[in-house]
């Protein structure tokens, strides 16, 4: 079978796997989640029996993604400060108050799940401490690659900081305008009541289940293969196998914890997929010109040193 024919065929099969799936979820939404989080009723009280291992990954759902985003702002900026001497000071820090913004985030989540208090003097000044820390880090370790190394990854960065982005916008926007309410804080409210299925939005309720951005973002891992360059192509698959499995964990991770619907963990991969593929196509599509105009710039470098010579 050729590569053609055994893509299509794997991209039919993954098709028809998650409109079975969102055909499912259509139906059987809340007691898929409910068997998987263990939700019980004693004495008219729901409960959830949250297994440990999806607690952790709620934790490593944030900082993942984050970090990946930040390591790619930070190499887009140590990379534009060397093309723009006279302004490398403020690419640096251009890119460095993201990166110290997205650990910010990851700490802050951490804490929230941990129950601790955020509020207060002492806690912003911890987390702001920690932010900083992971991403001077971060920043001294980038620094450290070889600047041939560097420009390599420049473009795969840029884009995944690109689809980075969008994903972020594009749950957020959906999750405020669905508004649906997690099994979670059904439970808080004891009562099953106000479950509704996905096609059915909330409109601004003031929850966000649907789609799942830890599963969501996790999907955004996909696009680490393209850093890979050079002898590091031979790790392609094998790394992608590794992001699948650790999207398909946090997915189910999410489930567990009652966190979220099997709907909203199909939703969140399926927008982050597309997002991630389109922007593997148009880097694909960039370097592919960049090659062809380097060929062009040798191939006119040549013909003029020829004719140079002859004129001589």
């Amino acid at each position: 079978m050729k590569q053609s024919a055994k893509t299509k065929s794997v991209k039919l099969g993954a098709s028809a796997v998650l409109a079975t799936g969102i055909t499912l979820a259509s139906r059987f939404d809340l007691a898929i989640s409910a068997a998987l989080a263990g939700l019980s009723e004693a004495e008219n009280v729901f409960t959830l029996s949250v297994p440990r291992f999806a607690a952790l990954l709620e934790i490593i759902g944030e900082w993942a993604p984050s970090l990946l985003a930040a390591t790619s702002v930070l190499i887009v900026g140590q990379e534009s400060a060397t093309q723009y001497a006279d302004k490398e000071n403020t690419a640096k820090w251009a890119s460095f108050v993201p990166a110290t913004a997205l650990m910010a985030y990851a700490t802050s989540k951490t804490m929230e799940y941990m129950r601790y208090n955020l509020s207060g003097a002492v806690s912003a000044a911890m987390i702001a401490g920690i932010a900083f820390a992971i991403a001077a880090i971060l920043y001294l370790l980038i620094g450290k690659i070889p600047e041939h190394i560097r420009k390599n990854l420049f473009l795969p960065a840029a884009y995944t900081l690109a689809a980075s982005f969008c994903v972020m916008m594009t749950v957020c926007v959906i999750k405020t305008l669905w508004g649906r309410v997690r099994l979670r804080e059904l439970v808080d409210m004891n009562s099953l009541a106000k479950f509704t299925p996905w096609y059915l939005p909330n409109f601004f309720s003031g929850s966000h289940s649907f789609p799942s951005g830890h599963t969501a973002h996790a999907t955004l891992l996909l696009m680490l293969p393209k850093w890979l360059s050079g002898k590091g192509l031979q790790y392609s698959v094998p790394l992608t196998a590794v992001c699948a499995v650790f999207v398909a964990l946090m997915a189910f991770s999410r489930l567990a914890a009652g966190a979220h619907f099997l709907s909203d963990i199909l939703f969140g991969f399926l927008i982050a997929f597309g997002i991630t593929e389109a922007a593997k196509k148009s880097l694909d599509h960039h370097e592919e010109t960049l090659v062809r105009l380097r060929a062009l710039a040798g191939w006119l470098k040549r013909e003029l040193g020829l004719r140079t010579d002859a004129a001589l």
